[in-house]
């Protein structure tokens, strides 16, 4: 049983192979820009263009509001979540996630903690809220009156730093809630901010996307104009250099104006000292009064594509940019283990880590929009929107590790023969393969399930021929030491046949004379005779892929063709010829490799003949080569002069010219030797192989002349008119 399984598949592997064309073809994921394409469970993709294990990345919490916009950590391991869009503060205690108060405003952009209190930031039209981290118990802390508030920073002294917009200002808010504007930025919103060890605020702009240096002692200068429109997020490292993302996102211009406010919720939250509503029996209840703001979507994160920048803000204030990303912006920066930074992203949901210039993609999350980080005790949060969730990064290694390639289009349907994965320790079950194929551009229930892991560096691809295919990689117990530098995948196209686009017979004496044809000794006349008058010129150079200048040489005909082969083969041309009712094909040319032939008609009888012209890839498939044939192909040979009668009558001379097989094309007479004049036939068009001339006989009595007449194949006559 054993033996005849083997033999059979010998025999389909040996039939199958006669289908594929020989040469093989590999894909290969081995740089940075492969790997990014795909998608990641578990692993870490390096600037150098490796898989390795990546950080441990699980969900702590998920949200029913749609939007965790900011977060902030307490001395005592509470972490607070600012929500959108019912304006939440929630308190995450351990395992125990709690909603703690409900602001009016729907947005809490920014949340700090100090002192044992909370301090949460809340628009459009909002205020600073300072909250009881236990009971939730609320009141208005500051009211800048602005639309915006994006982003709160304590001061060293104390003092709360609150960037806004959309009128651009900074300001400083006191312990005691009393607050002033000290920066007014030339743009729409200060959007960002942080602060360096000697005071000194860094803030972000958008609307111009500049960054600012507002100095302890009042003076500000623009470090940086971007060519972006915002900077998103500002961080200050443990060595003093700030770092900035550039985003091109769009805000609001102008503040949303609300669509109705009863006046009991109006007056409990006006003033600076008034009690705000918490809601630590119920979250979730509604409040008292009720706003309704018309706001611009905009204000959160972007789902669609833009375009991102990282820039060091060094500590002489030269800002430079380092990072470019082309298809995703980056929404917050935070420190990350070992000196390193950490770049929070969308719309793939992205953690890239940045350390020494090389930037390394370290975890995804699943909910695409990554709007804030923050360390908490070695590890970092990670907040979500779309929809709103917390994750917790650690900086052990993840306990599952998955990647997926792309789906391939191979281009046609193909046999998968051997796979290769290359780098460090990733042999001894380290990591696995899995593949599966299809014929449908998206990996779908018509596609072949996932095969079994293979375990080994090097194997078969065990699947089913396709158009498409796609490897999963495993690494079942991930360990920092392990590095895939890359995948490569063999497979071989099903030979198809090729294909005869088009056949042209150029008219009759036109040849094309490529650079490479002899120059001695033929001779050859340019283009058809006095086409352009006697003196000739040479074109330009053409470029090689054209077929060559055009040129003429009587008896001589010419086939221009154009064919093409899917799989990219060499094609080779064979051409045959007959006569016209003819079964007997007659060979012309073999093996040949241009896409044009000139031949020699003058050693025909006159007649009809028709072409065959056999297109075959047997170059690279001799063992079972596929043809495409374009017969039917017509062309006429004449080398026959036409026949010339010419008839004095009363007061004309009457010239008839006839020709068998072609139309008669000019005819001409000259009188004493002198200059030839056109004639023109009585019908006045030449269009037949019989036409009538007249001559006045008064024009030519009693002179020397000669009539020329010249067919379509450039045959020529001539007769003598004798008139006394």
């Amino acid at each position: 049983m054993r033996f005849r399984t083997a033999l059979l598949i010998t025999v389909f592997l040996t039939f199958a192979s006669s289908l594929f064309a020989v040469a093989p073809q590999f894909w290969r994921v081995h740089s940075v820009e492969d790997f990014l394409a795909g998608e990641d469970e578990g692993f870490a993709i390096t600037s150098r263009g490796e898989l390795r294990a990546g950080p441990s990345v699980r969900k702590v919490v998920s949200f029913n509001d749609p939007f965790v916009l900011s977060q902030a950590g307490a001395p005592n391991g509470d972490h607070f979540f600012g929500t959108g869009n019912d304006g939440k503060v929630y308190r995450l205690r351990g395992t125990e996630l709690k909603a703690i108060y409900k602001a009016v405003e729907p947005e809490i952009y920014a949340v700090v903690v100090r002192d044992g209190a909370v301090y949460a930031a809340s628009s459009p039209n909002g205020k600073i809220y300072k909250i009881d981290p236990n009971d939730g118990k609320a009141s208005v802390f500051f009211d800048p009156k602005q639309a915006y508030i994006w982003a709160l920073e304590f001061a060293p002294n104390g003092d709360l730093l609150a960037a806004t917009g959309v009128e651009g200002k900074l300001f400083r808010i006191t312990p005691q809630g009393e607050g002033k504007v000290i920066f007014r930025a030339p743009e729409t919103h200060v959007r960002s901010l942080a602060l360096r060890r000697d005071g000194t605020i860094l803030a972000g702009g958008s609307g111009k996307g500049r960054i600012y240096e507002i100095r302890p002692d009042g003076s500000t200068h623009a470090l940086y104009d971007s060519a972006l429109t915002e900077i998103s997020s500002i961080y200050v490292d443990a060595n003093g250099v700030g770092w900035a993302a550039g985003a091109s996102n769009v805000l609001p211009t102008s503040a949303p104006k609300p669509a109705g406010v009863k006046p009991a919720q109006a007056a409990a939250t006006s003033g600076s000292s008034a009690e705000a509503r918490s809601d630590t029996a119920d979250a979730s209840a509604a409040p008292t009064g009720s706003v309704t703001f018309s706001f611009d979507q905009g204000t959160v994160p972007a789902t669609q594509p833009g375009s991102g920048e990282l820039y060091r803000i060094n500590p002489d204030g030269f800002v430079e940019a380092v990072r470019k990303f082309d298809r995703e912006m980056i929404y917050a920066i935070a420190g990350g283990p070992n000196g390193a930074i950490l770049l929070a992203t969308g719309p793939q949901g992205r953690i890239y880590s940045f350390k020494n210039d090389e930037v390394s993609l370290i975890a995804t999350i699943p909910e695409k929009q990554i709007v804030s980080l923050d360390d908490d005790h070695g590890t970092t949060l990670v907040t979500t929107t779309n929809s709103g969730a917390v994750y917790r990064m650690e900086n052990a290694p993840s306990t599952r590790a998955e990647y997926r390639s792309v789906a391939k289009d191979v281009e046609h349907f193909s046999y998968f023969g051997h796979y290769r994965i290359e780098g460090d320790d990733v042999g001894g079950g380290r990591v696995a393969i899995a593949f599966r194929s299809g014929n449908t551009k998206t990996p779908d229930s018509t596609w072949t399930p996932w095969s079994a892991p293979a375990s080994q560096p090097q194997g078969s691809v065990n699947v089913a021929p396709g158009r498409y295919i796609q490897w999963k990689l495993t690494m079942p117990e991930p360990a920092a030491a392990v590095a895939v530098d890359s995948v490569r995948v063999g497979y071989i196209n099903r030979n198809v046949a090729p294909v005869i686009d088009a056949v042209t017979v150029l008219d009759p004496g036109v040849v094309m004379v490529s650079s490479a044809y002899p120059s001695s000794p033929q001779v050859l006349e340019a283009t058809n005779p006095d086409e352009y008058g006697i003196f000739t010129s040479l074109d330009n150079p053409r470029p090689t892929q054209e077929p060559g200048k055009k040129m003429f040489r009587k008896g001589y005909r010419t086939i221009v063709w154009r064919a093409h082969d899917e799989n990219g083969d060499n094609l080779r041309y064979t051409l045959s010829f007959r006569p016209k009712g003819s079964e007997k094909w007659l060979r012309l040319r073999d093996n040949l490799d241009q896409s044009q032939m000139n031949f020699d008609t003058s050693q025909l009888p006159d007649g009809k003949y028709e072409l065959r012209i056999v297109a075959s890839d047997a170059l690279d498939n001799p063992e079972m080569p596929l043809t495409d044939t374009r017969e039917g192909i017509d062309f006429v040979v004449d080398n026959t002069a036409p026949s010339i009668t010419v008839t004095p009558e009363a007061n004309e001379v009457v010239v008839r010219v006839t020709d068998k097989l072609s139309t008669i094309g000019k005819v001409e007479y000259s009188t004493d030797a002198q200059k030839w004049t056109r004639l023109v036939p009585t019908d006045g068009i030449a269009d037949s192989n019989d036409e009538t001339y007249k001559l006045s006989r008064a024009a030519v009595a009693g002179k020397f002349v000669v009539v020329r007449a010249v067919d379509g194949f450039y045959n020529v006559a001539t007769a003598s008119v004798n008139v006394p």
